[in-house]
């Protein structure tokens, strides 16, 4: 869907006809519309949402034909099918982050990018966990500290060899 340009083809469409509020959020009608939206272009063939296996199955089909296997041939576009299907479950599993990029691309057409990148950060969950670890100082200078154990060891060791080997060599 990012690389279609699904997001931001909805966005424009969204923008048409619904003005943007200081408490914009992408609700439950917002999403469901998003995904009519996908699937009447997916009808359309505006988009394809198994594009990625398309090709492949695509050259299967063409192979099995060549071959005479009929029968293998309307397995692939059974297959074909179920892929499409699995696709479409996949609105549902991330749902989350789909109205997450739904809501990025409308606001990217209202406010500057400077806001969206303070917005993004404010749901990322990378950043989330960094500040937890931040703010934990005994696992934050745990974690600092196995990296520097580990190289004090090797420059002790390295130090102490190199001790004996002059003191061996003094004697």
């Amino acid at each position: 869907l990012l690389r279609s340009g699904m997001f931001n083809e909805y966005a424009a469409e969204w923008s048409k006809t619904h003005m943007l509020t200081n408490n914009f959020a992408v609700d439950e009608d917002i999403y469901r519309n998003f995904i009519a939206f996908v699937d009447q272009k997916q009808k359309t063939g505006d988009i394809e949402l198994d594009a990625l296996y398309s090709r492949p199955l695509s050259d299967l089909k063409k192979a099995l034909k060549r071959s005479g296997y009929k029968g293998a041939e309307k397995e692939v576009e059974v297959l074909q099918a179920n892929i499409v299907r699995e696709v479409q479950k996949d609105f549902d599993k991330y749902r989350k982050d789909i109205k997450e990029d739904i809501s990025q691309g409308i606001l990217a057409r209202y406010l500057p990018e400077s806001m969206l990148i303070e917005r993004g950060m404010k749901n990322d969950a990378q950043v989330e966990a960094a500040i937890k670890l931040v703010a934990n100082k005994n696992t934050f200078d745990k974690i600092l500290a196995q990296g520097n154990t580990a190289e004090r060891m090797g420059g002790a060791n390295s130090l102490n060899m190199a001790s004996g080997a002059s003191a061996q060599s003094t004697s």
